[in-house]
C-alpha cells in the first residue's frame, strides 16, 4: 500500500480485515495525509479536514471498529457580507439560512440548482463523483463549468464559497458533472471526534503495520516484494510513479487538477468568536478564502485557509499570510486585542483536487488502462470525491476489486 491517506488507509484496513498482510509505506512519518495531526502548543490538532457528516457511513463504521465514537457537534456556520450585512447559513436554522440563500436568486439559476439537488437528495451515489445523474445532466450540457452553467447571483452566494473550501479553486474551475460532491456536503450535518484523530490513528496502527517516513520511487520493485500494490496516492504524486512503465496511464492521472492551499492554527488567550458566528466566507479577491473558529469549544482556536486565484496569484511568507488574517479577523469580529500564544503553518502546494471537466469519462479510461495491469490498484481522492468519505468509499472500491483476484 502507498500513500497514508484516506484512501489508503481505507484500503488498507479492507484488505486487513480481510485476512491479509498489509504494510502501508508514507513519504510523511504520520498517518493522515493532509489530515496528519499537527502540534498547536500543548495539543494535537488537524490542519487539514476534519469533519464528519452524518452520511459518511463508511468512515463511521471504520470509526467505530476502532472504537472511536465520542462526536461532538460542528454543523455548517458561515458568515459572508450581503450587501453591507452579514448573512449566516447556520445547519441549526435551516429556514432563515434558506430564505436567505435563495433570496433574489433569479429563476433560471433556482430551477437548475433545484434539479442538482433533487439528484443529490433521491441516489446517494450522485453525492460522490461519477454519480450518474450528475454525469447524464453534465453530458446534456457539455460539461460547462459552474460559472458558465449558473448565473452571478447563485455563485456569489453559494457556489464560490463550496468550489474554493472544497478545491481551492473558482467558480470558473470547476465543472458541472462533479458539483454533486458539494451539494452533498452543503446537505450534511457535520461533528467531529472529540479527540481528534490522533486515538484513531493510533488504534489503526495495531493492525496495519505504518512505514513512515519511506518513499517509494521503484514501484516494479515494490510490486516483486508483494502479492499486489495499491496506488493510493493523489492523481499526479500517481503518475510520476507510474511513468514510464505506464505512459497513457500517467498522462490521463496528470489530467486531473490540484490547487495549493495554506492553513494557519493560530491559538489566542481568549476567544476570537462570539456565540452566533463560527467562520467567515472571504471575498473573491482576497487570497484568504476563510476564518473560522477550530470548534464549537474551541473559538480561541482559529483556522485561517489561503485558497483560490488570489492566493496563488503572489507568494507571501508566513508572516505576511498570519498579519493579513488577523486584520481581517479584527474587522470582520470587532475582537481586537486578543494575544497570540502559538501558531502552526501547513502549505500545500497540491492541497485540493479539482478534478477534471468530462472526469467520469477520465475514470473509465484510467480503469480500462489499469485493468491491463497485473494485481496493481489505483485509488486517491480523484476517485470519487475529495470529502473523507469519498475517499473511503474509493479505497474500499479499489480494495474489492484486488480482492476478487487474489
Amino acid at each position: 500500500m502507498i500513500g497514508g491517506g484516506w484512501s489508503g488507509m481505507a484500503a488498507a484496513w479492507r484488505l486487513q480485515r480481510a485476512g491479509h498482510m498489509v504494510s502501508l509505506y508514507d513519504e510523511q512519518d504520520r498517518l493522515g495525509g493532509r489530515s496528519a495531526s499537527v502540534q498547536l502548543g500543548d495539543r494535537m490538532l488537524t490542519a487539514g479536514g476534519k469533519n464528519i457528516g452524518r452520511k459518511y457511513s463508511a468512515f463511521r463504521s471504520f470509526a467505530a471498529e476502532l472504537g472511536c465514537t465520542d462526536w461532538e457537534f460542528f454543523g455548517i456556520n458561515s458568515t459572508r457580507s450581503d450587501g453591507g450585512r452579514d448573512r449566516t447559513i447556520d445547519s441549526t436554522r435551516k429556514l432563515s439560512s434558506l430564505f436567505h440563500l435563495l433570496k433574489d436568486i433569479p429563476a433560471r439559476d433556482l430551477g437548475r440548482g433545484l434539479r442538482v439537488v433533487r439528484a443529490v437528495r433521491t441516489r446517494d451515489e450522485n453525492r460522490f463523483l461519477g454519480g450518474p445523474g450528475l454525469t447524464a445532466m453534465a453530458a446534456k450540457h457539455g460539461d460547462p463549468t459552474l460559472a458558465e452553467y449558473f448565473g452571478p447571483t447563485l455563485r456569489k452566494k453559494l457556489i464560490r464559497s463550496l468550489t474554493v473550501r472544497m478545491n481551492g479553486a473558482e467558480d470558473d474551475e470547476v465543472h458541472l458533472e462533479c458539483f454533486g460532491t458539494h451539494l452533498g456536503m452543503v446537505m450534511d450535518t457535520f461533528e467531529q471526534l472529540s479527540s481528534g484523530f490522533g486515538e484513531l490513528f493510533e488504534q489503526f496502527g495495531k493492525y496495519v503495520s505504518f512505514r513512515g517516513g519511506t518513499r517509494v520511487t521503484d514501484l516494479e520493485a515494490l510490486r516483486g516484494q508483494h502479492d499486489a500494490v495499491v496506488v493510493a496516492l493523489p492523481a499526479h504524486a500517481a503518475a510520476s510513479l507510474l511513468d514510464p512503465a505506464a505512459q497513457g496511464l500517467a498522462e490521463e492521472l496528470r489530467g486531473v487538477r490540484y490547487f495549493p492551499a495554506a492553513v494557519i492554527l493560530a491559538e489566542y488567550d481568549r476567544p476570537a468568536f462570539g456565540a452566533r458566528e463560527r467562520a467567515f466566507v472571504q471575498p473573491a479577491g482576497s487570497p484568504l478564502s476563510n476564518i473560522g473558529a477550530y470548534g464549537v469549544s474551541d473559538r480561541h482556536i482559529v483556522r485561517y485557509t489561503f485558497s483560490g486565484r488570489a492566493h496563488r496569484a503572489a507568494e507571501r511568507s508566513d508572516e505576511e499570510l498570519i498579519e493579513l488574517a488577523e486584520a481581517q479577523l479584527g474587522k470582520q469580529t470587532g475582537r481586537v486585542g486578543a494575544r497570540r500564544i502559538a501558531m502552526v503553518v501547513k502549505r500545500w502546494e497540491h492541497a485540493y483536487c479539482g478534478y477534471s471537466r468530462h472526469h467520469s469519462a477520465r475514470l473509465a479510461r484510467i480503469d480500462r488502462a489499469v485493468n491491463s495491469l497485473d494485481k496493481l490498484e489505483l485509488t486517491g481522492d480523484y476517485r470519487r470525491g475529495a470529502s473523507i468519505e469519498a475517499c473511503f468509499r474509493a479505497g474500499y472500491e479499489n480494495a474489492d476489486k484486488l480482492l476478487r483476484v487474489l
